[in-house]
């Protein structure tokens, strides 16, 4: 009888072991626990309901209660969606379901209310149409002992449709990722998270957004280190310049018959169906580095919070956002994600190169244009033509134009405005899960995202040790970051180096190959040939005016008011110009270099000399920052009110 008994506690302590019950006040959730390791997995969890109907645009609502225990188990759910085929005849299926808003949590088994783990979440890919929180497993992090969360948010039309009226105000996908975080922030606690301690990363179009939430006064207090992944605020495809007319223009191809009146494509999209939505919004390759749909600068709407207000360079030089950490960076090659076109670009970069210019560029002249494009042949292509002797050159200009650029300058700007500590890489290792391309006999390079696959598992497989290890020292590096504020806090076998803080000053940076190497000025000649571009031309976007079907004015800061901080952040005012920092001559062909940041500060400061680009040893970059030359920049630069002439566009 004592051995009987003895038995059925046996079984019923293994059974309790197995799964674990989490009780909320909206309903109780039963995880499994993983079959090879000490966490356990909450799949499928509600977070925010999906608005219907004629809302179906607008902010999601309140989770819906639920009875009883719900098993957490559900591995496929995913927001309304097509698929990118290789043939435009092929069938149009949708994929995913209107009430998506879920998210997967992967709780570490020493987690519990009584001793809380750092959490980690993450916002997934998919060019702002596609992809979903179940396109990868988070193991090989939760193993390290922090709590890993993904999530659906809603995509395409559905989600970034921004029509700045009440009926379609803008940035559903971005709500429901806040909906998302103020679930974690209330609930995460339960599950053995610490609502404290939450760090937010995204990879491509994941990171553009989590960086867009941490700059945004409505995650306030919910974000508190950000890792980002192959993607910006700052990059060319983050933010739609021109969202009406990109949904007009989207509408058009599934039957809208433009009235010029926004009131009737409002109406149009309110009863247009899933599938057609779906398949409109699909825009993974579009020639100046944008997908078509994308999050926009939103308008004052009734009833709805506004996530985005203003163009996310402005708020950098305003310096008004939360001060966090930062892990951020890019793959060496990340143009080979482009080479799918490549047949097809390389004849149309020959015949008009202006089309493939980068879309927040807005230029005074076809004359400036022109000067610029004729610079780009130069210093990219030698001035030969786009040819399969130039596929290397196709693929620096695409990694250069659409990725690599906005990433360093987030990068400065994130260490010139706050004493938070930043983290650069690069990640240049090639293994069996990096992404195939037809040109992999001759280009040897990690192309868009690679490093994302040696941290999370795209259900691809590898048998091969150097990818084991790169996916070890990944996977460490993140997960001491988001426990310890350092990615190296503790040297082993794999990790033999320790990782500095990228500054203003030491342009410090970790290469990620075959070995982790620490190196300095990565991108700077590079960059310095972009900014001097960025600092005439950038198209600041401004909020949606929902008045007509007419497109927005390319509107620039004016070139006398703009003494950006771009002049400052690649070099210190009293040391040698750094390598690159200003390129020669050759580099510079329109002959619109700035003046340098020693003679910009005697205009702005009054001698003040050093701070604009040494980090201020007390409190001021963080919170009250007293920089005088800082607070005269940003009153010029940021006066979004008065925006400066119209320009043409390219």
């Amino acid at each position: 009888m004592f051995r009987e008994v003895l038995f059925v506690l046996l079984v019923v302590n293994v059974l309790a072991e197995e799964h674990r019950v989490i009780h909320l006040d909206v309903g109780s959730l039963r995880g499994e626990k993983y079959w090879a390791a000490d966490f356990y997995e909450f799949y499928g969890v509600p977070y925010a309901t999906a608005p219907k109907g004629r809302d179906k645009f607008k902010a999601p609502l309140p989770v819906e209660p639920w009875e009883g225990i719900m098993d957490a188990n559900v591995k496929h759910n995913l927001c309304e969606q097509v698929y990118l085929t290789d043939d435009e005849d092929d069938e149009i299926i949708l994929d995913g379901v209107e009430d998506c808003l879920t998210m997967n949590l992967f709780v570490p088994a020493i987690a519990n209310e009584n001793n809380l783990v750092p959490v980690l979440v993450y916002i997934h890919s998919g060019a702002f149409s596609g992809g979903s929180g179940n396109m990868a497993k988070f193991n090989y992090l939760a193993r390290h002992d922090v709590l890993v969360i993904s999530f659906n948010y809603r995509l395409g039309f559905k989600g970034f449709a921004c029509l700045g009226t009440e009926e379609i105000p803008g940035n559903a996908g971005l709500k429901d990722q806040l909906a998302a975080l103020k679930f974690i922030n209330k609930y995460i606690s339960k599950f053995g998270g610490d609502p404290n301690k939450v760090t937010l990363a995204g990879f491509s179009v994941g990171a553009s957004m989590a960086e867009l939430l941490a700059l945004s006064k409505a995650s306030k207090g919910l974000i508190h280190k950000l890792i980002l992944e192959s993607g910006s605020a700052l990059s060319p495809f983050t933010i739609n310049r021109d969202p009406i007319n990109s949904a007009k223009n989207l509408a058009t191809s599934i039957g809208f018959k433009n009235t010029g009146k926004v009131e009737d494509l409002t109406e149009f999209l309110l009863n247009a169906t899933a599938i057609d939505l779906a398949a409109a919004s699909k825009n993974f390759f579009v020639k100046n580095s944008t997908f078509g749909l994308a999050p926009c600068i939103e308008n004052v709407v009734k009833n709805s919070e506004a996530i985005v207000t203003e163009s996310p360079l402005l708020t950098f030089h305003r310096s008004d956002y939360e001060k966090i950490p930062a892990l951020t960076g890019f793959a060496n090659m990340e143009g080979i994600s482009r080479t799918i076109k490549f047949s097809e670009w390389s004849e149309m970069m020959n015949e008009n190169f202006a089309e493939f210019l980068p879309g927040d560029l807005a230029f005074d002249s076809d004359k400036s244009r022109n000067d610029f494009i004729n610079e780009i042949k130069k210093y990219y292509f030698k001035n030969e033509e786009v040819t399969h002797d130039t596929v290397q050159e196709y693929i620096d200009y695409f990694s250069d134009s659409m990725f690599k650029y906005a990433i360093m300058k987030s990068a400065k700007m994130h260490a010139l405005k706050s004493t938070k500590p930043v983290y650069l890489y690069e990640f240049s290792y090639v293994g069996k899960l990096s992404f195939k391309h037809w040109f992999m006999d001759k280009i040897k390079g990690a192309s868009h995202r690679d490093q994302t696959s040696y941290l999370l598992d795209f259900y691809d497989f590898t048998n091969s040790l150097a990818d084991m290890d790169t996916r070890d020292r990944m996977t460490t590096m993140w997960t001491d970051f988001v426990k310890f504020d350092n990615p190296t806090a503790y040297e082993s076998l794999l990790i033999d180096v320790k990782w500095p803080k990228y500054t203003n000053k030491e342009h410090n940076y970790l290469q990620i190959g075959n070995k982790l190497k620490v190196k300095k000025d990565l991108f700077e000649n590079q960059y310095a040939f972009w900014d001097k571009i960025y600092d005439k031309f950038y198209w600041h976007p401004m909020p949606v005016e929902p008045k007509s079907l007419k497109g927005p004015e390319k509107t620039i800061v004016n070139e006398e008011e703009q003494k950006t901080d771009s002049e400052n952040i690649n070099q210190s005012v009293n040391e040698p110009t750094q390598k690159g920092a200003n390129d020669d001559k050759n580099n510079s062909g329109s002959g619109t270099v700035k003046k340098s940041a020693t003679e910009d500060i005697k205009q702005t400061a009054s001698g003040n000399k050093k701070r604009v680009n040494e980090p201020t040893k007390k409190s001021g970059v963080d919170d009250k920052k007293t920089v005088s030359e800082e607070k005269k920049i940003n009153e010029k630069e940021t006066t979004q009110k008065n925006p400066a002439k119209e320009k043409t566009s390219k």
